[in-house]
Parts: structure tokens; sequence; C-alpha cells
């Protein structure tokens, strides 16, 4: 949908605004929800690592730190958004293979899935009931499972 109109404008502010704005019965989602909302640092790096997560890019603290700030925020906030979601469990990190120095960002599957929902919600639209979650979860039970 292209928008165009004022009313096209104001159903879109409205979308995000339910979106932003939108509670969860269950405790975990709704601070899941205000981690990732919760600054305007935090949006930007939830989806700086979910737009590289879900192209299928690697991604890691570092390039988060040196792409983001101090444009978008402070080298230290990022720091802090990073470390908070590892304590949490909503992100992970994994070393490389081959160079034990590198550690690559994922998102947690729940983290992945509530992103989703927020997506939807600000496009206005519903999830898919045959959406594949397997398909957009795997890497990042995958590495869930390898850090247990």
């Amino acid at each position: 949908m292209a928008l165009k109109t004022k009313k096209d404008f104001a159903e879109q502010a409205s979308n995000v605004f339910e979106a932003m704005t939108q509670s969860f019965n269950d405790k975990e989602k709704s601070h899941l929800i205000k981690f990732f909302l919760g600054t305007i640092t935090s949006r930007i790096a939830t989806t700086f690592i979910m737009s590289h997560y879900l192209s299928e890019q690697k991604i890691t603290p570092s390039k988060l730190y040196n792409q983001l700030s101090p444009m978008y925020g402070s080298k230290s906030s990022f720091v802090n958004y990073v470390a908070l979601g590892k304590k949490r469990g909503y992100l992970y990190l994994q070393h490389d293979q081959d160079d034990k120095r590198i550690k690559y960002l994922y998102p947690s599957a729940e983290f992945i899935k509530v992103w989703c929902v927020f997506l939807a919600k600000t496009k206005g639209v519903d999830l898919s009931s045959t959406i594949d979650w397997n398909s957009i979860i795997k890497k990042a039970n995958q590495v869930s499972s390898a850090l247990k």
C-alpha cells in the first residue's frame, strides 16, 4: 500500500502507535517490548540487529557500536544495550568457528517472534496463520542450543 492521502498517513501513524504501545498478557513479552522500544538507542540497535539477522548477515557487537555511535547514541549506550540483552536472554553471542576472538550477535527466538509481531502491527496487518517460525528462528535456536 502506497501512502498518498492524509487518511493513509493517519492510519499508518495509528498502526505505529498501536505497535509501540501494545500490551501483552505475558509479562516476559511486555518486558521484551520495553527493552527494544525503551530508548531511541535501543530502537535503532534492535532494528539494526534484526535487519542483519533476518537478511542472514552476521553482525558483531563491534560492528553495531562502530556503525551506530556516536550518531545514534554513545558507544557505552550500545554496549549497555547488548550487555543487558545478553543478561536477560534476549541476545546471544556466539564465537566464530575459526577465530575465537570474534563473537557474533544473535537475537533469541522469543525476541524474533515479538519483533515480527511488532512489525506486522506497524503495517496494520496480522501475521499469517501459516508462518514458518522454524525457518525464521532456526539460527537463533541453533545458537541458543550451542550455548547450553
